[in-house]
């Protein structure tokens, strides 16, 4: 089968639980069934079997939607029994890697590891396959964590309310930019998961963005009005820029690649909300 296109399509729910089991640290086994039609003894990774991931990205908004609230619950419960707000934002933050089980900071460590050490495309390839991480890679994710947890802290300390609101916009957007990369950009080698998961069909991509400006604009409205253009412009940049990037390094992209674009582009969306958001606020 031709892991390059998107295939038949399973259910709704199953394309559900396919995001949810894909983009969380909830168990596979007890989140995909028999319905979800994959052949775990095929592939390197039974969520991406197939063709059926690439599929289910037009929900990966939705799973988004609830990491970033559950990272807003975390960080309302904090400050409402007075936890300073850098130490609320940090363990919102935290919460959120330990419900992804830090899988795209895993794949900003990787490419900026093979990005900054490799000299030629099979060494970047074969050090972003190398679970150990580099120098490159610890600054990289350093650097992106303070930016989220410094943008957010600032919107926490003039509104609780609009900084749930960044939050869950950044992590619902951010995610919503996968299936348009993979759209661009051709995987760049024959396995992994970016071969796996297949390439999302052009009405998947549409819809997984659609699905994600109305939620963003849903929560962001009333905080940035007009604002929430550029605020996810700003995101949209950053994954463009980890493409462009990508493209010229490998010739393509890998997991690693969209993770590291999930990231920046959480971060982008974040900082430009706080910018934003305490402009109108001051």
């Amino acid at each position: 089968m031709d892991a390059n296109t998107e295939t038949s399509k399973p259910s709704r729910l199953a394309q559900f639980r396919l995001a949810t089991a894909f983009l969380t640290r909830l168990p596979a086994e007890k989140i995909l069934t028999d319905e979800d039609a994959f052949d775990a003894d095929t592939s390197p990774d039974p969520i991406a079997a197939h063709g059926h991931l690439a599929s289910a990205m037009w929900l990966f908004p939705l799973v988004g939607f609830g990491i970033g609230g559950t990272g807003a619950i975390v960080l309302g419960l904090l400050t409402w029994i007075g936890t300073p707000t850098a130490v609320a934002a940090t363990l919102a933050v935290g919460a959120m890697i330990l419900l992804t089980g830090a899988l795209h900071e895993d794949g900003l460590a990787d490419i900026a590891d093979g990005f900054g050490g490799g000299k030629d495309k099979a060494s970047k390839l074969r050090i972003m396959r190398d679970s150990r991480i580099g120098t490159y890679g610890v600054v990289a994710v350093a650097i992106v964590l303070i930016a989220k947890i410094t943008a957010l802290s600032t919107i926490a300390e003039w509104d609780v309310g609009a900084a749930a609101a960044a939050l869950i916009a950044a992590t619902t957007w951010s995610r919503a930019l996968f299936a348009p990369t993979m759209r661009w950009l051709s995987p760049a080698r024959s396995d992994g998961l970016g071969a796996d998961a297949g390439t999302p069909g052009e009405g998947t991509s549409w819809l997984g963005l659609g699905l994600a400006i109305a939620l963003s604009v849903l929560v962001l409205l009333t905080p940035a009005g007009f604002g929430v253009v550029p605020i996810l412009a700003a995101g949209g940049l950053a994954a463009f820029v980890v493409g462009w990037i990508a493209l010229k390094q490998i010739g393509g992209y890998t997991g690693d690649v969209l993770g590291a674009g999930q990231q920046l582009a959480e971060a982008a969306t974040l900082v430009a909300a706080s910018a934003i958001i305490l402009g109108q606020l001051a």
